[in-house]
């Protein structure tokens, strides 16, 4: 028994010596906005989100990468005066940095180059910067194109816990910057502010990546991630802090301005006595002052819902997020779209809705001879459903004014293709005479599918300022429209949307069928071929045949120079057309 109570005591007075070796901190974590190249507002926005954090007496709060002047600002970069005014904004903002300590991305000037950094401010003063020292060179990034690699990692004490500092791709490397400050600079807490962009799946992969992080370097993993739409791109936020064992500690939402919270215990790895070897090259270090409430009883956290979504939410959300951000960041109030009564312009109308409101959102019917009663029906429902105006403009008289006008240079050819065009076409002229006469902006309503293998019309239902479901497959468009519905509570989309096939109506009794496989199949081809870069003796047992897959290929390759011309649109996948898949329109290449 005494042996018993023995080990109890020292077991006890083990765990107080372990409590007492114990530092808490709060952490607060900026998931913000920014608009690229707008300093005054994006400063505005970090000021507003330091004082709440004083508020909420954080002891550090984190920004995203390149936050004061929006990412990416690609060749913006290449202008000195875009640089200077970031200078300048980061200069009048460290003096506001008062009662915490904070991380601020932005793009440093230096004499061998231009970085892509983090400012360390305390006290009203920069007291240490970081240059990020993985440079990604891949998919939507280029940014070797603007910076230089940072020469050494970065580390500072803040109530006697060491933190690592590192900027996005730097912790996607396993062996990267974080491994050496955890391992040989004994970083406690591993910061990473970031502009990591959305594509389906990709918040999942993320997070566990970062957990993966935390367990491998046996330190937390405070990791701050932009928000928000800029051109094709969506950031998602979904930031998050990771335990040391890999648990999670807590996560932003995805898709929402926010700022989270966390109070992080950490038994300093310095306090264990143990040395490590020297960095080479050496880790630089430096030292902050804590905030002087640092030791005063911090307020409750706050509280927050956190809310997951499925993959179907999830690219949902993308979309209305990246439409409202491209609409208001360039200035645009409404959106007017063609409805032809089919499943994309009902869905584009849907996220337009979601995205602007229902008073921003202009429809316009253009029927032909060849237009069906049950799609103009469905146009006129969808549009009272949703509760947009609708506009009714018949192409038919146009139509035969083209007629009349081509008469003699087509007499003797079979009608055909060329004059399923010109009603594209037509259209897509009245859709831009609404734009430059109202100032609103047209969407275009082609899916994924449709574009990868040039079933649109360049000039006609391409044309346009933005493409919201550009990067949507067709089997995904059914979804997504299926869960406008689900959402609603009733039948916002009409079934008879969802249910009939789909055709361009340019002819009689046409279907997409006849020019193409099915859209199940379909898709299967263009995802290995577009998003995996298979080739052709990859395509097999997709339930097509060889000849049918190659011209599947065919028209994907020829179609490159319609895509070129066509507008931007949100990145849903994790290989899309123009920032991602670049291809030479001019070449002789055949798979």
């Amino acid at each position: 028994m005494k042996h018993t109570r023995k080990t109890k005591k020292k077991s006890t007075a083990k765990k107080t010596r372990k409590r007492a070796l114990e530092v808490s901190l709060r952490v607060a974590l900026a998931q913000i906005n920014p608009v690229v190249g707008d300093f005054r507002y994006n400063a505005g926005r970090i000021e507003t989100c330091l004082k709440e954090a004083v508020r909420h007496r954080a002891d550090l709060v984190l920004f995203p990468e390149l936050v004061l002047t929006g990412y990416p600002p690609e060749d913006l970069l290449l202008k000195q005066g875009f640089i200077n005014r970031n200078l300048k904004a980061l200069d009048r903002l460290v003096s506001k940095v008062k009662g915490t300590v904070a991380v601020i991305g932005y793009a440093e000037q230096a004499r061998t180059g231009l970085y892509n950094s983090a400012a360390l401010i305390a006290g009203g003063r920069v007291v240490g910067r970081y240059r990020k020292m993985l440079l990604p060179n891949y998919g939507v990034f280029d940014e070797k194109r603007y910076f230089k690699e940072g020469a050494a990692p970065v580390k500072f004490t803040l109530k006697g816990i060491t933190l690592g500092m590192t900027i996005c791709e730097d912790i996607w490397e396993v062996d990267g910057p974080g491994k050496r400050l955890c391992r040989e600079g004994q970083a406690d807490i591993l910061l990473n502010i970031s502009a990591s962009p959305y594509y389906k799946g990709r918040g999942k992969v993320r997070e566990e990546m970062i957990q993966q992080r935390a367990k491998q370097y046996r330190a937390h993993v405070v990791y701050a991630n932009l928000v928000g739409g800029q051109d094709e791109l969506v950031f998602d936020g979904h930031s998050l802090v990771a335990a040391p064992d890999g648990s999670l500690v807590t996560r932003g939402n995805s898709f929402d301005e926010e700022m989270i919270y966390a109070d992080l215990k950490v038994r300093p790895k310095s306090a264990s006595g143990k040395r490590m070897k020297p960095a080479s090259p050496p880790i630089k270090k430096f030292c902050v002052s804590a905030p002087k409430h640092s030791a005063d009883p911090k307020p409750p956290l706050p509280l927050r819902k956190i809310t997951k979504l499925n993959s179907t939410e999830e690219i949902y959300r993308a979309l209305v997020l990246g439409t409202r951000d491209y609409m208001t960041k360039t200035g645009f109030e409404k959106a007017v779209i063609g409805l032809s009564g089919g499943i994309d312009s009902a869905l584009t109308a849907a996220l337009a809705v979601d995205a602007l409101g229902a008073e921003n959102v202009v429809g316009v019917i253009m029927s032909s001879p060849y237009s069906s009663k049950g799609s103009i029906d469905d146009a006129r429902a969808l549009s009272e459903n949703l509760k947009i105006r609708l506009l009714s403009l018949p192409i038919k008289k146009a139509m035969l004014a083209y007629e009349h006008i081509l008469s003699d240079t087509f007499d003797g050819l079979p009608p055909g293709l060329a004059e399923e065009n010109i009603q594209a076409r037509i259209r897509g002229n009245l859709l831009m005479a609404l734009s430059n006469k109202m100032g609103w902006l047209v969407l275009t309503t082609g899916n994924k599918s449709e574009v990868s293998v040039g079933y649109c019309t360049l000039y006609g239902d391409m044309a346009g300022g933005f493409a919201i479901i550009k990067d949507v497959p067709k089997t995904w468009v059914y979804q997504l429209a299926r869960r406008v519905n689900r959402v609603a509570g009733c039948e916002v989309i009409p079934d008879a949307v969802l249910t009939k096939e789909p055709s361009a109506e340019l002819r009689p009794d046409q279907k997409d069928t006849d020019s193409l496989p099915s859209y199940d199949l379909l898709d299967k081809v263009l995802a290995r071929y577009v998003e995996e870069d298979k080739g052709l003796e990859e395509l097999g047992g997709l339930g097509l045949p060889v000849k049918e897959v190659k011209r599947v290929v065919q028209l994907v390759d020829a179609s490159e120079y319609k895509r070129r011309q066509g507008p931007p649109g949100i990145k849903i996948t994790p290989k899309a057309f123009g920032r991602d898949r670049r291809l030479p329109i001019t070449n002789r290449y055949s798979p």
